[in-house]
């Protein structure tokens, strides 16, 4: 038998055996497409991995085919990650991106993984990720292609696709039925691809640079002098600018720029007030959550514990010191593999560990230095996780799945895998029952006594209970795990600093 050459003609091919093995009623036949969020250090891919593996992914697509749409069984499904992360495009980073390692990528297909150019100082966004993420379910499901214009493709874009496309070659194996499971911690890239592009304007390149300019300079003055002064800058352009910044959810430069830069554009547009009408207005278009052609189901993986959770966190950063991290930054810097100006560079964990390596005054065996910049790593990563769970706890598309920290680690994924593999084999009615407030008035303020648990869908119960916890946050220290002062890790990871930040300094100077 001759074997496709390309990704379309294999996707023909497995088209034709879809159809001869599977016998449905009358009901069109939707593929099952399962999105995992979270917050970082939960075990997001842990999980994802273990449905991807073959006994219970096939387990999956059988049991919601039968519920679903009454199919005949299919023998073999192979189960392929999406990456939802937006540092992990990039090739280079690794320690911290978190990336799977090779044997993890060798076990289960990851898509959309190092197909940015490590020296690219282009941005990666939202937009250009929620068609890459489309054009790869469609693929791997069979589905009437999303194509490329190729013609209007820059020339990062037709490199970023030819590896998109060679990796979807090479990773779907002859008579297999895939199971697409998108999972990540970027909020963004979800919310497009669960909701749709919004309705925005798109700014110009003179506003675009000038917002980056901006940020910069607030973000010198410090993180809290600086942000406070950023959001008064921004609000001076106007009323609907005001109140779109005080409706982030923390710190958020990423947004804040995206507001100035629609500012600026605006600034001496002669159809500024006519334009500012249609601004912001909530319209998204062309998500899979109100797709015809997926049944797609969304989860969101919430720690039962946010105490816990939150020393997991911090665990973690150290962690990744031990692992290299300052090692990694510093080579791919002197590298060119971490432009400053490149969007990977200004992601947490790379972003402070930079301005640490490249701190002036530079003496060695400097602890002070050395715990500021630990301290505002960590601080760094847990309010990203709050914001995670602040982000989700509003989005009503998503099931909160609760993740037992106590319990061993395999046991903990399984017991996770599991609920989720409930929620895709039920009909869909009962899903969506599933994401109803589960008796409680939407939108209804009541105070803590009167909240009946019991009558509460497991989600909404689990925000809730993930909401109460975050009030006794505030009386969180901080502490070290594993980098103690005085300790053989401790001093092993401060002498790296001292080599990695010299490497840089004699570089930079």
């Amino acid at each position: 038998m001759l074997y496709p050459s390309t990704v379309t003609d294999q996707k023909k091919k497995r088209k034709f055996e879809l159809t001869m093995t599977t016998s449905c009623d009358s009901t069109p036949f939707k593929p099952l497409v399962i999105i995992i969020g979270g917050p970082t250090g939960v075990g997001k891919s842990s999980v994802a991995a273990r449905l991807c593996r073959t006994d219970l992914a096939t387990q999956i697509v059988n049991e919601h085919g039968k519920n679903n749409q009454k199919c005949t069984n299919v023998s073999t499904v192979a189960g392929h990650i999406i990456s939802a992360d937006s540092v992990q495009a990039y090739q280079g980073v690794q320690i911290g991106a978190n990336k799977p390692t090779l044997k993890e990528r060798e076990e289960t297909p990851h898509h959309l993984i190092d197909i940015v150019d490590s020296e690219s100082v282009c941005q990666y966004n939202a937009a250009e990720w929620m068609y890459d993420a489309m054009y790869i379910l469609h693929n791997l499901t069979n589905i009437d292609d999303v194509g490329y214009d190729d013609e209007s493709l820059d020339d990062e874009s037709k490199v970023r696709k030819s590896r998109i496309d060679n990796f979807l070659l090479q990773s779907k194996r002859d008579n297999d039925h895939v199971l697409p499971i998108v999972v990540g911690g970027t909020m963004m890239y979800l919310q497009w691809l669960v909701h749709g592009k919004p309705d925005a304007m798109k700014p110009s390149q003179e506003a675009v640079e000038k917002a980056e300019n901006a940020v910069r300079m607030f973000q010198a003055q410090g993180d809290e002098a600086g942000w406070d002064a950023a959001v008064e800058h921004v609000s001076s352009h106007g009323t609907i600018f005001s109140e779109r910044i005080l409706k982030l959810p923390g710190r958020d430069w990423y947004r804040l720029r995206r507001i100035l830069e629609v500012a600026y554009t605006l600034f001496n547009d002669s159809e500024k007030e006519e334009k500012l009408k249609e601004l912001y207005n909530g319209h998204r278009e062309g998500g899979l959550h109100e797709s015809s052609i997926f049944d797609v189901r969304c989860f969101f993986l919430c720690p039962d514990d946010r105490m816990t959770h939150t020393e997991i966190v911090d665990s973690r950063c150290e962690d990744m010191l031990s692992a290299g991290l300052l090692k990694e930054t510093a080579e791919l810097y002197v590298s060119g593999k971490l432009p400053e100006q490149g969007q990977q560079a200004r992601a947490i964990g790379y972003r402070q560990t930079l301005g640490y390596l490249k701190r002036k005054n530079f003496s060695p065996k400097d602890n002070m230095a050395f715990e500021a910049y630990l301290d505002e790593f960590k601080t760094a990563t847990r309010r990203y996780a709050k914001k995670q769970m602040q982000w989700f706890r509003k989005d009503e598309t998503f099931i909160f799945i609760p993740v037992p920290l106590t319990e061993p680690s395999e046991t903990r994924v399984d017991t996770v895998a599991n609920y989720i593999k409930n929620f895709c084999t039920m009909a869909r009615t009962d899903f969506d029952k599933e994401l109803s407030p589960g008796g409680q008035e939407k939108n209804k303020k009541k105070k803590e006594g009167d909240m009946n648990l019991e009558n509460m869908s497991l989600s909404t119960r689990i925000k809730y209970v993930n909401e109460q916890q975050g009030k006794s946050m505030k009386f969180y220290q901080s502490k070290p795990h594993k980098l103690v002062e005085g300790s053989h890790e401790y001093d092993e990871v401060l002498n790296e600093a001292d080599i990695c930040t010299s490497q840089i300094l004699s570089k930079t100077f």
